[in-house]
């Protein structure tokens, strides 16, 4: 049987830090005049569109790696697995659903009652704040989880779970890009190194 987690690994850290490039929107540390010039343009709705559909491949492709990787595991391991990556799933698009909302509402408006004033404003900045909330702050605590169960599960290279035990400290302490950035290039280590030794 061939296995998926190596691949499905390297494509989610790719997809995954491309969706965190591209959902840059206004939220509350911009102005409501930002925010309106904002969604008032057709190519950033467009960026944020595009940037929704990355972050649902980004989340199918780390649903097919948890599942291919939770053969490896022990019961106890497994379960700890699947129960972090579901929660890191669920956060992530229901992060992807508040970032996307304000575009929505208008792009499916099709009466054009929607404009974009300052009431409009304050509902996108937030919806962004929201995202960003679940992006920042809840989803690498599931990501944590999921490092941790695998750092443990004794199914990695001594360097791969020392490293992970790092990378799932700074999830539960950091509240910027940073550890979902560590997140993303651990995965992508992970997914290099199981692609390797499936190669062998």
């Amino acid at each position: 049987m061939s296995r998926i987690e190596g691949p499905a690994a390297i494509g989610f850290a790719v997809a995954f830090v491309a969706g965190l490039v591209l959902t840059n929107v206004p939220d509350q540390g911009e102005t409501r005049q930002q925010a309106i010039d904002f969604y008032n343009s057709a190519g950033e709705k467009s960026r944020v569109l595009v940037a929704v559909y990355v972050m649902a491949i980004a989340a199918l492709l780390f649903v097919a790696f948890v599942a291919g990787v939770a053969r490896r595991l022990r019961r106890v391991a497994r379960i700890a697995a699947i129960a972090a990556g579901a929660a890191f799933v669920a956060l992530y698009l229901a992060a992807a659903a508040a970032f996307v909302a304000p575009t929505l509402t208008l792009s499916l408006d099709s009466s054009g009652a929607n404009t974009v004033d300052e009431a409009f404003a304050d509902f996108a900045r937030g919806a962004s704040t929201l995202g960003d909330a679940l992006l920042l702050v809840c989803a690498p605590f599931a990501a944590a989880g999921l490092v941790a169960a695998l750092a443990r599960s004794g199914a990695l290279p001594r360097w791969l779970a020392w490293s992970g035990i790092v990378v799932g400290a700074a999830c539960l302490f950091g509240f910027t890009f940073f550890p979902l950035i560590a997140f993303a290039a651990w995965m992508l280590a992970l997914g290099a190194v199981f692609t390797a030794s499936q190669a062998e």
